[in-house]
Parts: structure tokens; sequence; C-alpha cells
């Protein structure tokens, strides 16, 4: 996702450069980054758009090997499946 992608190349290009220090650091941004983003996507009930998230967030979280993103994003799907389920028993749509 574009939005994340930034740090994501800055931590792929420190860790090819063999930089520890700045990988771990990049490496966090684009955690929080994904995090944070995903967060604020489902507090606006934007829930398609942070589906969309949540599959660059695991592909980034297996390419890199980061379980604690996993983590994240499984409590993430687990408010976005809670806020389905509300919807769905209230027959009302969602943002798009």
């Amino acid at each position: 996702m574009a939005r994340c992608s930034r740090w994501e190349r800055l931590y792929q290009h420190a860790l090819q450069s063999g930089n520890r220090e700045k990988a771990l650091e990049f490496k966090e941004k684009l955690v929080e980054c994904i995090v944070y983003s995903l967060w604020s996507l489902v507090r606006d009930k934007e829930l398609k758009l942070a589906e969309e998230l949540v599959k660059y967030g695991l592909e980034v979280a297996d390419k890199y090997e980061i379980p604690e993103l996993k983590f994240h994003i499984g409590l993430i799907q687990e408010e976005i499946a809670r806020i389905r389920e509300i919807y769905k028993r209230l027959g009302r749509g969602e943002k798009v």
C-alpha cells in the first residue's frame, strides 16, 4: 500500500546494505505505519480499504518474518469481523 511503502523501501535498503540499526528503525516505522493506518481505517468504518491494507500487511509480515505485525493484524481482523457482524444484524451497509 502506497502510504507505508516508503518505510518498506527504506527497510529493504537498510537490510541490503547491512545497516542493522537503521533496519530496526525502519522496521518499527513500517509496522507502526501499517498498524496505525489500519486502526484509523477501522475507526472510520472504511472496512474495504482496511482489508486491502490487511492483505499488504500480511504480505509484509510474511516477506520479512515480522510476527508482531501478524499479531496486530489478527486483532484488527477480529475487529473488522465484529463490525461486519453488527452491520449484518442491523441490516446496514458500510462505507466503501
